[in-house]
């Protein structure tokens, strides 16, 4: 509403309050009434069900039956926007129901995977009716915010009413509202009370951009509508069929913290948009597009509403300087091949880098690196800790060969090595890595089994913690997913025995309703990682999540979401679930994959196309035949074997 229009408004309403009494809440109550039904009256015939048949199911089967979704009318000629949630099993068939009745076909057009959103068509004479849009500068918080769908019924939308909650949410992609939004209107319209469209209903998660991402708020009073307005700005390109895509740009940031952390660049990604503009390590994004940034979370706000093939001109502080560096941003970038050095450095020293082992058929391997020596630098990187020689591997240019001087017997030697790609099995074993000769065993440390409940959750939980944790500078963690169908509670003495051994903690987890696990208990898992940080020195290079059946699906989901503490997911029987999205992989950000299955198992041949997916994507991915067909948990054998590979993955 514009200023002059609200100062109008205010002195017709003082007017009317100089002459009338105060309406009873009665009275009140029913001029809300006729204003929603007025507003949903006016736009009702915009909104439309859509029916989808056939399509894929999670492991690339055929799915039989229909499913029905909602959505909105764009143009009179018949161009529809809904969620793409709707349509990511790829339906075979697409069915609308227009507002005379008549059922037509529709075509997917084109989506849009940074909003999830579709674009479809029908061929009709009928002129359809295009509802009036609002600005997203219109709105205000606490403004009337009505939901619309036609998901169960053709014939009259289902109403969600409420208020906008925020107007720049999940990094300014989305109006919040507090109506409730669930599958029943899922593409179509947030409106006010005007009965002007603000925008179109999908799931959306500020962590989770793929196309499922925010389902786990179905009617919690926290949806998400896209504005339509900014929508029909790009639709051109929807209607030529082109995908529109997240703009990426190429980068990791120093730091964890969104909120208080500056935009200082960790890494720049081989052949990326920010390489090619110039973008380097160690600057500072201090301004993009006239904009602002101090934190981090103002650059992702102004990454989050740009598309791929936009334009940003940001300001970078180089030192003493500014520079003025224009990006275009890309919708893919070329996969990022994780190069393996081939060495385990010594844990008990965080302010040097020690090898500790040297794995056999490695670059340092074939170059002659041995236990003992002090990596003292990495081409032009100064090493000084574990991690800046890890960050100086991820970021070196691929295919060629570096330089590496080390510290042996006193003096410095320079090694030409060349890292190959990781590998996709298991490294030979490395040995456990003990406690330092003169650690002291320290105080307060709480080791041996407990129960670990979140008071706030359902879900049941152990933990073990070794003794040997008294003495380490910091532990492994796995975290075993429970399912009714797929336990750890039988090799539980396995589990204890191997943590032991080689030094990680155990967190045994189960679904809150001790069957199946569900995708919005990913957030459940983290918190549970969280406390057990907050508790003990546990290393986000030696932390894996594992699970069987639902629990290797959510084991993936989790790794997929939350790298910065998980860099190893195990699915045993268990693929990746339909909408999971995949992000690109990191030079900071490792994960590394097991799939377990039985040979010639239905899941076995199922994984094979997500499989090769992944490794196109340069992910890590083992294979792993299960030792029984018609297995419930994991052999002895294959707890060795898992340990040991936790052991090894932070190897650089």
């Amino acid at each position: 509403m514009s200023k002059s229009l609200s100062i109008l408004t205010l002195a017709i309403v003082q007017s009317v309050c100089l002459v009338l009494a105060p309406l009873s809440a009665q009275e009140v109550n029913v001029a809300e009434q006729v204003a929603i039904k007025s507003a949903v009256d006016k736009v009702a015939d915009s909104v439309v069900q859509i029916e989808t048949v056939g399509g894929l199911v999670e492991g690339g089967g055929p799915l039989e039956g229909a499913s029905r979704t909602s959505g909105t009318i764009i143009s009179p000629d018949g161009f529809i926007i809904s969620s793409y949630i709707g349509f990511i099993q790829q339906p075979s068939g697409i069915l609308v129901t227009l507002p005379n009745g008549k059922r037509v076909a529709a075509k997917l057009i084109a989506k849009d995977t940074s909003r999830n959103l579709a674009l479809l068509k029908v061929e009709t004479e009928m002129e359809l009716p295009v509802p009036e849009t609002t600005e997203r500068t219109e709105l205000r918080p606490g403004q009337w915010a009505i939901a619309l769908g036609k998901t169960f019924a053709a014939d009259s939308p289902s109403v969600s009413v409420g208020i906008v909650s925020a107007t720049h949410r999940v990094w300014g992609k989305a109006v919040q509202t507090d109506a409730k939004i669930s599958p029943n209107n899922y593409g179509g319209p947030l409106i006010d009370i005007h009965g002007h469209v603000i925008g179109i209903l999908t799931p959306l998660s500020p962590q989770d951009p793929g196309a499922t991402g925010g389902t786990e708020w179905y009617d919690s009073g926290i949806g998400f509508a896209v504005p339509l307005a900014e929508i029909l700005q790009r639709v051109d390109t929807l209607k030529e069929g082109t995908d529109l895509k997240p703009g990426l740009l190429g980068i990791n940031l120093k730091g964890n913290d969104i909120v208080a952390d500056q935009a200082e660049i960790a890494a720049v990604r081989y052949n990326s948009p920010a390489q090619v503009a110039g973008i380097q390590e160690k600057d500072i994004l201090v301004g993009a597009n006239g904009l602002p940034i101090e934190r981090q979370a103002q650059l992702k706000h102004i990454l989050g509403v740009a598309y791929a093939g936009d334009t940003i001109d940001f300001k970078v502080k180089r030192g003493e300087e500014t520079l003025d560096l224009s990006v275009t941003l890309a919708a893919e970038l070329i996969p990022y091949d994780r190069p393996l050095l081939g060495v385990l450095l010594d844990r008990n020293q965080s302010d040097v880098a020690i090898v500790y082992h040297v794995f056999g058929d490695t670059a340092a391997a074939t170059a002659g690196l041995k236990a003992g020596d002090q990596i003292i630098k990495y081409n032009d990187a100064e090493i000084s800790t574990p991690l800046s020689l890890r960050t100086a591997v991820a970021t070196a240019e691929p295919e060629v060969a570096h330089k590496l001087v080390v510290l042996r017997d006193g003096k410095e030697e320079t090694i030409e090595v060349t890292p190959k790609s990781v590998p996709s099995k298991f490294l030979s074993d490395a040995p456990p890595q003990t406690a330092a000769a003169d650690a002291e065993a320290q105080e307060g440390v709480v080791t041996g089994e407990s129960e670990f409940q979140l008071a706030e959750e359902k879900n049941a939980a152990k933990l073990f913690v070794p003794e040997i944790a008294k003495k380490l500078p910091s532990l492994g963690l796995i975290v075993l997913l429970n399912d009714a169908e797929f336990k750890f509670e039988p090799q539980r003495d396995s589990w204890k025995e191997e943590a032991e051994a080689f030094g990680f903690a155990v967190l045994e987890v189960s679904p809150a309703n001790d069957s199946r696990w569900t995708r919005p208990e990913a957030s459940v898992v983290r918190k549970m990682i969280d406390r057990v940080r907050d508790n003990y020195p546990i290393d986000a290079n030696r932390t894996i999540v594992v699970g069987g059946k639902s629990g290797g699906a959510l084991a993936l989901i989790h790794g997929f979401e939350n790298r910065d503490v998980q860099n190893g997911s195990v699915a045993i029987e268990a693929g990746i679930p339909r909408g999971t999205n995949i992000p690109d992989n990191e030079p900071l950000d490792q994960l590394e994959i097991v799939f377990m299955a039985a040979a010639e198992s239905d899941s076995a041949k199922a994984l094979k196309s997500q499989i090769a997916a992944l490794q196109k994507m340069k992910y890590p991915v083992i294979e792993s035949e299960l030792t029984s067909k018609e297995a419930t948990t994991l052999s002895p054998a294959e707890i060795k074997m898992l340990a040991n590979w936790l052991n090894t993955l932070d190897r650089i």
